[in-house]
């Protein structure tokens, strides 16, 4: 255990938000407990607020964030598989029409795709809490990692982040031309 007056992980406890560093005093019995109540007093959370809210947390019914975020990450993957099979099975049947929407639609594809990679780009940034003493950046795949008990930041080999990258990409391309795929087999 670190101490409060190692200023490394001092910092890195100033980073992590307020949400995360009272899930941490719930989920997490070997953690420097004094450190996080020292951070959160810095930000101007009494000691009262800090029990009154671990408090809350620790009697709640519903399942702890990182469980919701581990069955949102599991849909997510799910419906990116079922929409993709979607997708090209449709995409191929237009390709091999003479549908008079033929051409727009194909065009609009182009255009859905920049889109798709965008929010794969977004959703390669988004961090959540993946379990209980660990920070996921990445959704629905994971590409980094920080340790909230420590505060360090835990590298992937960068093939690793890459192939990873590329399947959250997969994602965000595959939902973003879900819509228009849908649009198609409707119109045909």
């Amino acid at each position: 255990m670190m101490n409060i007056s190692d200023p490394k992980y001092r910092e890195q406890l100033r980073d992590l938000p307020s949400g995360y560093l009272l899930d941490l005093l719930v989920d997490c019995e070997s953690i420097d407990q004094p450190s996080i109540y020292w951070v959160l007093e810095e930000r101007g959370v009494t000691r009262e607020e800090i029990d009154q809210a671990r408090q809350r947390r620790s009697n709640r019914n519903w399942p702890r964030p990182h469980k919701l975020w581990a069955i949102a990450r599991w849909m997510t993957l799910v419906n990116t598989l079922i929409v993709t099979c979607f997708n090209l099975m449709t995409l191929y049947r237009l390709l091999h029409t003479d549908h008079p929407f033929r051409g727009p639609i194909l065009f609009l594809t182009i255009g859905f795709l920049g889109i798709g990679f965008v929010v794969g780009y977004k959703m390669t940034i988004h961090l959540y809490q993946g379990d209980k003493s660990t920070l996921y950046c990445g959704f629905p795949i994971p590409v980094g990692y920080v340790n909230l008990e420590s505060g360090e930041e835990i590298r992937l080999e960068r093939p690793t982040v890459l192939l990873r990258i590329s399947l959250n990409a997969l994602a965000g391309v595959s939902l973003a031309l879900f819509p228009l795929m849908f649009l198609y087999t409707m119109l045909d």
